[in-house]
């Protein structure tokens, strides 16, 4: 428990402000067990890290009145730590069953039990000289004391072990990336986590044969702990977080390639009024832009022409463009020149009735093609310029450029 205030105030910030974003989540979706779970972890890691520095250490202890009693309040918030990654772990991988429920109600038990053996030990002991950075093994000779620091660190030392496991064997069911990154991630920190309790277990194994291997615990493991803390808090929130995040670069990335093919709506109809407010989410937005193209789809639709679309898709290919920009191309065009049909005749945006199209070719645009159709605007566009003057002089119409 040793370090300058701000090793441990980094991590001990990270995690409060990331349970102080899960609140607002937890609230609404309660019995979520994973959303418990990861709010649990946070929020013990958090506690546990503001308990840390050696300053805060004292003043537990002056606040109780009891010599070390920041050492069993630590070790014991550590413990549950260690079971709520276990907790979370099992709950993240299993899907809802009565086996699961079995295996967390065990690691709750067994860490429960052992929270109890540190109090009992720690009460029994004789811990009257405050030590604020080497109480494992200032009393690792001493009755009861040396059972409380080996009965944590055993509990640290199989919650690795047996985390790091789980997770290699789900490592190789695991096909989402995000998913595996997480897992690597809580792998390298159990790692780190391990090696934490080899360098506290050995200094104190140490003083039991009468050498001074105290740095170890003083000096050496101290940053694997930090690290392993950051390291899982960062594993559990990418996981989760993660997919959310990508989620969101999708519908924006989506809503700004469909930019062009929107632009050229807005000609044949009103636009929509734009999302803004709390409702302005990616999502929301994105329906709204294809709702417009669409709409305006549907008033060009007496103006579509399968036939002129399938000619422009062959002019294409022989230029060169493979299939997907081909069909990209001709659909743009098609697009383009009804719009100069619309307003050759005056067309406004109260045309919601189309008729029939000119050919019994189809000519809808299924919403899956419209990326690829907005991808030519903008990407294609001296080419969809030359075919829409060819096809437009082909059927007597003038272009709007």
């Amino acid at each position: 428990m040793a370090g300058s205030f701000a090793a441990y105030a980094i991590p001990a910030v990270l995690m409060a402000v990331a349970f102080v974003i899960k609140l607002p989540l937890l609230r609404r979706a309660w019995q979520d067990p994973i959303l418990r779970a990861t709010a649990l972890l946070l929020g013990i890691g958090a506690i546990v890290f503001a308990s840390l520095p050696p300053g805060n250490l004292h003043r537990i202890n002056e606040l109780t009145g009891v010599p070390n009693f920041a050492g069993v309040w630590v070790y014991s918030l550590l413990t549950a730590y260690s079971g709520a990654c276990l907790w979370l772990i099992i709950t993240w991988r299993e899907p809802p069953s009565a086996a699961r429920r079995r295996r967390t109600r065990l690691v709750w038990a067994a860490y429960a039990v052992i929270i109890v053996g540190l109090w009992v030990t720690f009460a029994l002991g004789d811990h009257h000289v405050e030590r604020l950075r080497d109480l494992d093994t200032y009393y690792a000779n001493t009755p009861w004391m040396r059972e409380h620091t080996m009965l944590y660190l055993l509990a640290h030392m199989v919650s690795a072990v047996v985390a790091a496991s789980i997770l290699w064997a789900w490592f190789q069911e695991i096909a989402d990336t995000w998913l595996r990154r997480a897992v690597v991630c809580l792998q390298v920190a159990y790692a780190l986590g391990f090696v934490f309790d080899v360098a506290k277990t050995a200094a104190v194994a140490a003083r039991w044969t009468g050498h001074d291997w105290d740095y170890l615990s003083t000096y050496v493991a101290p940053p694997f702990a930090i690290a392993e803390a950051f390291l899982v808090s960062v594993g559990f929130l990418a996981g989760q977080v993660g997919p959310l995040c990508e989620e969101q670069r999708r519908l924006r990335r989506t809503h700004r390639r469909l930019e062009p093919l929107w632009r050229a709506m807005l000609t044949v109809g009103a636009a929509p009024a734009p999302a803004t407010g709390r409702v302005s989410g990616a999502e929301l937005r994105l329906e709204l832009r294809r709702a417009a193209i669409n709409d305006g789809l549907l008033r060009l639709a007496s103006r579509l022409s399968g036939e002129r679309r399938e000619r422009v898709r062959r002019q294409a290919t022989a230029e060169g463009y493979d299939g997907s920009a081909a069909r990209g191309i001709a659909a743009a065009v098609d697009i383009l020149v009804a719009v100069d049909a619309s307003r050759a005749v005056g067309d406004g945006p109260t045309t919601v009735q189309p008729t029939q199209g000119h050919d019994d070719a189809p000519t809808d645009v299924p919403d899956s093609e419209l990326e690829s159709v907005a991808h030519a605007l903008r990407v294609h566009a001296p080419v969809i310029e030359t075919f829409r003057r060819q096809a437009a002089a082909t059927e007597g119409l003038s272009t709007h450029a």
